[in-house]
C-alpha cells in the first residue's frame, strides 16, 4: 500500500474580487487556496468555499480600456452560492504588472490543486457566454460593415485625386487599428473548453 501523498500547503493571494453589488471600485481580499478548496473574507463573510461543490471555471479576458494591456476574470461556480470572480486588474480597473503575477500564480496554483486532487467534475471553460458570443459577432459584422465603408470611402476619394496620400494614410490606418482591434477581442471572447493542465495563455493578463 502506498502512503498518501503530503497536502499542498495552503497559499494566499490578495486580488480583487467581483460583487454583487455594483461599485466603482472593486473588493479586494485574501484568497487561500488548499487542498479542500479557496477561503475568503467578503463584505463580513467568511469561510471555505470546497473544491467537492465547485461546478465550473471559466477563464475570460477583459478590456483594460483604451492603450492599456489586456486584463482577465477567473469565475468560478459552486452548486451553492453566487459565483466568485477573481480579476487581475486593480481596485480601480487599472493595469497592474504586479497584480497580473499574482493572479497568473493564483490561476496555475489552483489548476494545479484541481489537477492533483482528482476533480474531474470541474468544467473548464474559456471566453464568455455562448449566447453573448453570438450577439457580440452580430454587432462586429455591423462594425466592420460601417467601417469597411468608411475606409472604401476614404480610399475612394484618395484614388479620385481630391486628396492626397498623407491625407489619406491616417484615416485608413485607424480603420485598420479598429478592425483589427476587433478581429482580436472576438477570438480572445471565443467561448470553448480547455485542459486544465495547459492553461489558455490568450485569455490571462498581458
Amino acid at each position: 500500500m502506498q502512503p498518501a501523498s503530503a497536502p499542498t500547503p495552503e497559499t494566499t493571494y490578495r486580488l480583487c474580487v467581483g460583487t454583487a453589488s455594483l461599485r466603482l471600485k472593486q473588493a479586494e481580499t485574501e484568497l487561500t487556496l488548499s487542498d479542500e478548496g479557496i477561503a475568503y473574507e467578503l463584505e463580513g463573510r467568511s469561510g471555505l468555499r470546497s473544491f467537492a461543490d465547485l461546478r465550473g471555471v471559466r477563464l475570460q479576458a477583459v478590456h483594460g480600456g483604451p492603450r492599456s494591456p489586456w486584463e482577465a476574470l477567473a469565475e468560478l461556480t459552486f452548486a451553492r452560492g453566487l459565483p466568485l470572480t477573481v480579476l487581475s486588474s486593480s481596485p480601480w480597473g487599472a493595469d497592474d504588472p504586479e497584480r497580473d503575477t499574482v493572479f497568473i500564480a493564483f490561476v496555475q496554483d489552483l489548476h494545479q490543486r484541481l489537477v492533483d486532487g482528482g476533480h474531474g467534475h470541474v468544467a473548464f471553460r474559456r471566453g464568455i457566454p455562448e449566447g453573448r458570443h453570438r450577439v457580440m459577432i452580430g454587432v462586429v459584422v455591423l462594425c466592420g460593415l460601417l467601417f469597411g465603408g468608411a475606409g472604401l470611402m476614404v480610399l475612394g476619394i484618395g484614388l479620385s485625386g481630391k486628396a492626397g496620400f498623407f491625407e489619406i494614410i491616417g484615416p485608413l490606418a485607424g480603420v485598420v487599428a479598429i478592425c483589427a482591434w476587433i478581429w482580436i477581442s472576438v477570438a480572445k471572447a471565443a467561448p470553448g473548453s480547455y485542459d486544465p493542465r495547459h492553461l489558455p495563455h490568450d485569455v490571462l493578463p498581458e
